[in-house]
This record gives C-alpha cells, structure tokens and sequence, in this order.
C-alpha cells in the first residue's frame, strides 16, 4: 500500500488555507469529483465548522485525466496558540480513503496586522489507498472497479445541471433521425408528415420557444469541459463518458484472464453535428421525429397514424417538390392562419 496522503500545517488563527488539488484519475473510468472537507475538531474535542469553499464545485475527471480544484478554508479565530486542530479532505463516490489535514495553531498575529494566506500543493492519485491492479493480476478487482465507478456516475448525476444532459440526449436523438432522413423511406415519411397541422404546430412551437439554440448552448458546456480537462471535445460529453465505461466492461473478463481487450468507437462529436442542423426549427423537429420514430415503437406507430391523415400534396406550380423542403421552416413561420386548424 503507498503511503497515504496527509497535510500538517502550522496556521495563525483566522488565518485563510488554500488547498491547491492536482487529481489524477487513475480508475478505469470517469468519475465526478466534488471534494468535502469535515468539521474541525480542536485538541479539547471542540467540534468547529470548516465551511470549506470548492472551485470549481465538481468536475469530471476522465480516465488517467487531471485536473486541479482548490478547496478555501479559515482556521477558526480565537483559539490558544498549540491548539491542534483535524479534519479531513473526502471524494465522496471515490472510495472511503479520506486525506487527514491536521493544524497547529501559532501565536495569533498582533492586531491590525494583515495574516497572509496559506497555499498548500496536494497531489492525489484517485481512489486514494491502496494502488489499483495491474495488468494481467486480480481481474476480480476490476470488476469490482467497475461497479464502483457505476454508483459514482449515478451519484454524480444528482449534481449535474439538466440542461447538459438532455441537450445531448436531444441531439443524439436527431442525429440517428438525419441518418433516416437520408434513406429513401425516411424522406418519403418527412414528406407525408411535413404536409400535416401536425408537423406545421411543432416547428413553430420549436421556433417560438427557441430550441435549436437553447441546445446548442447547453452543448457549449462540452466545449469547457474538454479545454479543461486537456481532451478532445468529444470525450467531455456525458454520454460519451457513460459509452466509455460501458465499453470499459470488456476490459476485465474474470473467466478468461490473461491480457486485457480494449473495445473503443469514434467520439461521437454531437456539437459539431448541431452546427449542421444550426438554428432551423424545422430541421430540428423533423430529425427529432425521425429519430424518435426509430428508437421508439409507441412512437412510430403514432406518427403512422398521423401520416394516413396527410392532405394531399399542393400542386407542383404551387412551388411543391417534395422531400424536406417541402416542410420548409420559412414556409411554417410565415403561413397566416390559425395553427389549429
């Protein structure tokens, strides 16, 4: 087992403590990192508060990636010079190794004299303990790792803005719809739907609310995420994160043993597939239609439905021609009339 991580510092009372975290991710997958402190405890059992402050408050940290956090905490005020105080730097979701912080308090700084902060450099390798299983050893134990990182990523869901995450579900809805479209019956389907009050309502309900770009800047939150985090921009996706570790499951066989297999796909680069579909309404809910229709059957059969109902289309003098086109979010937006006709 390596030698556990501690902090022994020496601090005036009042005095500010900056603990500069340089994590690395040394698990078989992502995981969310929101580091905790707990309560000081003074030598005489006194219980006081940390109120710890962390920047950023939680980061995703890829496999062997790093990252740095810095966690802000006082030293409480008027307390007797040798007053010894502990508490602990905890990962909740990453293990239940924790990093003891133990300070000695100094002499108090005379009075109006300013007290200097103090910065303290942590290098942890996470989980924190015992180092993980090499290649070709207790494959037990990475199956183990791998159920771990699970009910971390779970965990780390309840800190996660929504936002982020249905944008890319969103996304990754239309793009398997774009790949409908291209087929000969995707773009007959669009068609017939695209001639409907239907389709018509649903463009100008996307428009109206703004959609397309309230996906595209929930999806800009990938872009932070990978700069930070020194990757590519796909790898900074959620659903790239939990496809990773779902692949990452044939990397430890415990029947068959030996060397490891690595089973990996393309990122799949959903920002830049938005930049294609760009702020067309009509573009987005036809995709979003196609794709639901193809990864639901309560929803295909409901747009079936709704196709059989299609008017004829207009005559071709009438500026027709079928296909997407034909559901031209311009032509949508610019019709007069009631929509619930």
């Amino acid at each position: 087992m390596a030698n556990a991580p501690r902090a022994d510092l020496e601090a005036r009372p009042g005095m500010v403590v900056a603990l500069r975290l340089a994590l690395r991710n040394r698990m078989m997958a992502a995981a969310l990192v929101r580091p905790t402190v707990d309560d000081w405890v003074a030598s005489d059992g006194d219980i006081l508060p940390a109120s710890a402050r962390v920047e950023p408050a939680y980061a995703y940290l890829l496999q062997g990636a790093e990252v740095r956090q810095t966690v802000t905490l006082r030293v409480p005020a008027h307390l007797p010079a040798g007053t010894l105080l502990t508490t602990a730097l905890r990962f909740p979701g990453i293990g239940e190794a924790a990093v003891p912080i133990a300070v000695t308090l100094l002499p108090a700084a005379e009075a109006g004299v300013p007290v200097p902060a103090l910065e303290v450099t942590l290098e942890l390798a996470l989980p924190i303990g015992d180092d993980p299983v090499a290649d070709g050893g207790d494959e037990f134990g990475s199956v183990a790792q791998a159920s771990y990182s699970l009910v971390a990523g779970l965990a780390g869901l309840d800190m996660l803005p929504a936002r982020w995450l249905v944008a890319e579900v969103l996304t990754a809805v239309c793009r398997i719809g774009e790949d409908q479209l291209a087929t000969e019956a995707g773009a007959a389907r669009l068609e017939r739907l695209g001639r409907t009050r239907f389709f018509k309502n649903g463009v100008v309900s996307f428009a109206s609310a703004q959609l397309p770009r309230w996906v595209m800047s929930g999806l800009s939150a990938t872009s932070g995420l990978s700069a930070a985090l020194g990757g590519s921009q796909g790898q900074g996706q959620l659903l790239t994160i939990w496809e990773r570790w779902l692949l990452g499951l044939a990397d430890a066989d415990i029947e068959i043993g030996g060397p490891r297999t690595e089973v990996r796909l393309p990122d799949a680069q959903l920002q830049a597939f938005a930049a294609t579909l760009g702020t067309h309404a009509d573009r987005w809910f036809a995709t979003l239609l196609l794709g639901l229709a193809a990864l639901a059957p309560r929803i295909d059969a409901a747009l079936a439905q709704i196709e059989a109902r299609a008017p004829e289309p207009p005559p071709k003098e009438d500026g027709g021609g079928g296909g997407a086109g034909a559901a031209g979010g311009d032509d949508v937006l610019g019709e007069g009339g009631s929509l619930g006709r």
